[in-house]
């Protein structure tokens, strides 16, 4: 059992795909079973050690990818067999997916998954045949149970093989020089101090968790941090769009601190989710239906309406007067299951894969402020754009398979 806290980006699970076909290729060697967070990290590691796979002119090998039937959700495995026998596949996060297997394991960035604890519990009768199980990640806050794992280690609880690579130990080892060479480019000494500064620079008040392994405390980047999101020009058209809104009326007179008026609309398209326009306002509740109903007729009626349904009456109240409001768009309020922090942590997921992108606009900076603060700044447009993923996912099969289910 080999746990790894690592910098981001380092290129450990590329290492981990060479040894996957190393192992994999040989009669007496092992198969790999990788379990990664979401579709795009189980699909990249793949094609990692495919690359290998050609670099190292490995023969006989059969490639496929294959959907499986679960209740109400699809799930795809990637799988490569190789002529030994054995094969490399990523599979979804569920803990019993791992029963009756034998070989080795890999969980890259156990941080982030909600079930790290019945994951390890399953790869564990994996050791009993000569098996290994890596556990792999950079830090995600206090509260996770991978933090909880790397102190057990850490106080002599848990006898497993402890590994530690901040950002500029691994600088050290050569990381920026292997880049250069990948990349064809010069090295220089002066080049790699550059580099450095312009990397941490990049990650700002997030450098301590996303490189040196310090894991948040709270406030600025404990759940997002404002550089994993990418903005661009505009977003491709066609997919399903949702304007969700967080809807706390507090007219900004009576408290300029109080609680905003949030509206995000999102699309999900090609495998992201883009942020098309963020609205943030202090308002009345007059000022409040206007507000709805205006954003709703810019939108227009392919755009879904939707906001979190509060508790008790008042929220049926509040129901049945936006129907009316909105009568002609698709409208309906949802439930929110969990507290805001988890329910925030699968859309943090994804921003920190770089599949939530955002639509270059004036109201860019404000909305990343508050994403970076989250929980202890401003949180109405963050819970609206929880809400917003939440609804594309569910409304979305391939964002299913993406986001809960690897």
């Amino acid at each position: 059992m080999k746990v790894c806290l690592k910098s981001r980006r380092i290129g450990l699970s590329w290492a981990e795909a060479a040894k996957s076909v190393n192992k994999g290729m040989r009669r007496n060697g092992q198969s790999t079973y990788y379990i990664g967070y979401n579709l795009d990290m189980a699909r990249q590691f793949i094609v990692d050690c495919g690359w290998w796979i050609k670099r190292w002119q490995v023969i006989g090998t059969r490639w496929d990818e294959s959907v499986v039937r679960d209740a109400d959700k699809d799930i795809i495995t990637f799988r490569i067999r190789l002529s030994s026998g054995n094969e490399i596949v990523a599979l979804s996060s569920r803990p019993t997916n791992l029963r009756g297997k034998k070989g080795r394991v890999i969980i890259d960035e156990a941080a982030h998954h909600d079930s790290l604890q019945e994951l390890i519990d399953a790869a564990l009768a994996l050791l009993m045949w000569g098996g290994q199980v890596s556990i792999i990640s950079t830090h995600f806050g206090v509260e996770s149970r991978f933090y909880e794992l790397v102190n057990e280690i850490k106080e002599g609880k848990k006898n497993y093989s402890y590994h530690e690579i901040p950002f500029l130990a691994a600088v050290d080892e050569g990381l920026f020089r292997q880049i250069q060479k990948v990349s064809g480019k010069p090295y220089s000494a002066e080049i790699e101090q550059d580099w450095i500064k312009t990397t941490y620079e990049y990650y700002g008040t997030g450098a301590g968790q996303e490189l040196d392994c310090i894991p948040s405390q709270g406030g600025a980047g404990i759940v997002f941090n404002r550089t994993w999101f990418p903005i661009v020009d505009s977003a491709p058209e066609g997919g399903v769009t949702v304007r969700f809104w967080d809807l706390a009326a507090t007219a900004a007179a009576v408290n300029a601190k109080a609680c905003f008026t949030a509206g995000v609309k999102m699309r999900f398209v090609d495998n992201k989710w883009w942020v098309l326009d963020v609205i943030m306002e202090q308002v009345s509740p007059t000022e409040g239906d206007k507000l709805l109903h205006y954003t709703a007729a810019r939108d227009g009626q392919w755009t879904k309406v939707r906001w979190e349904l509060e508790g008790g009456s008042a929220g049926k109240r509040d129901e049945a007067h936006i129907k009316i409001l909105l009568g002609g768009y698709d409208v309906g309020a949802v439930k929110p299951l969990g507290d805001k922090v988890t329910r925030a942590r699968p859309f943090a997921r994804e921003s920190m894969s770089g599949n939530v992108l955002l639509v270059r606009a004036n109201w860019n900076d404000r909305y990343l402020d508050c994403l970076n603060s989250f929980p202890m700044g401003v949180i109405d447009p963050v819970d609206a754009s929880t809400g917003a993923f939440a609804e594309l996912t569910t409304a979305t099969p391939r964002a299913r398979v993406g986001t809960y289910h690897y």
